[in-house]
């Protein structure tokens, strides 16, 4: 079942890993002092789905963001002004996150993808006991709207490892080291309709 409703419209702090919806592609830092983002060429990657919070985000330019986490999955925090509902879990790649990374997101599409991704979780996660789903994101698929075309993700299960376990010794997680981020304008590359890292 998903694990929140979609509508339109303090701890030891752990570098980010994000999607960018308008160019289809995932990108992260290589240490927390570089503030130079690199692509990840292939987003596959433990996902701590038993540290799933959801709650209200703010990602005001030029700001920290401001978050206020639902009590649990099922109950809502009173919204504050100027957030968005949304998800926040971390996720483990050395291969290709460089490590443990924070991964959020109020971005319909990306909450839509994880919904997805819960569903999936909750059906097998009784199969898996101990251990965290290795989740890829197979493909990305363009969905054209009012402000141009913006790319949905697919996130999928490839794989169970222990949390944060080595991901060395699962094959699904560990492709090839991140690649140079494209230039801003370049969109990612196409293949039958579908758009894939």
């Amino acid at each position: 079942m998903a694990f929140m409703k979609i509508a339109a419209g303090g701890g030891d702090f752990v570098p980010y890993v994000k999607y960018n919806a308008k160019a289809g592609r995932w990108y992260t830092k290589n240490n927390d002092i570089d503030s130079v983002e690199v692509e990840v060429a292939n987003m596959t990657a433990i996902f701590d789905m038993d540290g799933l919070r959801t709650g209200w985000f703010d990602f005001g330019s030029g700001q920290a963001p401001s978050k206020v986490f639902n009590p649990s999955l099922t109950e809502s925090a009173p919204q504050p002004d100027g957030h968005k509902a949304g998800f926040q879990l971390n996720v483990f790649s050395d291969k290709n996150l460089f490590g443990e990374r924070e991964f959020c997101s109020t971005a319909i599409m990306v909450c839509e993808a994880m919904n997805t991704l819960h569903t999936e979780w909750e059906a097998q996660r009784s199969q898996h006991p101990g251990e965290s789903p290795v989740v890829s994101c197979k493909s990305v698929r363009p969905v054209a709207g009012q402000h141009g075309t913006n790319y949905a993700p697919a996130l999928e299960i490839v794989g169970w490892a222990k949390w944060p376990g080595n991901p060395s010794a699962d094959p699904q997680t560990t492709p090839q080291a991140p690649a140079a981020p494209p230039a801003a304008h370049a969109p990612p590359p196409v293949d039958n309709n579908d758009v894939y890292f």
